[in-house]
């Protein structure tokens, strides 16, 4: 994959997506995301953005670990 910007080639590596929802911070760790060698641009396919955007949405059905209450 080249980069959209400086056409540059693309590697995929797993990094962490922030969010803050609700004034709290939310980390899905390891989301597939193409990452520009040269400029840094980052890229995260429409699949991928998709399954986060779910697991997102279902938040509240999660519980929460009892030991950080």
């Amino acid at each position: 994959m080249k980069c959209p910007y400086c056409n540059a080639p693309m590697v995929e590596e797993l990094l962490d997506y922030i969010v803050e929802i609700d004034e709290q911070e939310v980390t899905i760790e390891d989301v597939p995301t193409w990452v520009c060698e040269s400029c840094d641009h980052t890229q995260v396919e429409a699949d991928v953005v998709e399954a986060v955007e779910d697991m997102l949405a279902h938040l509240d059905t999660v519980q929460a670990d009892p030991e950080e209450e």
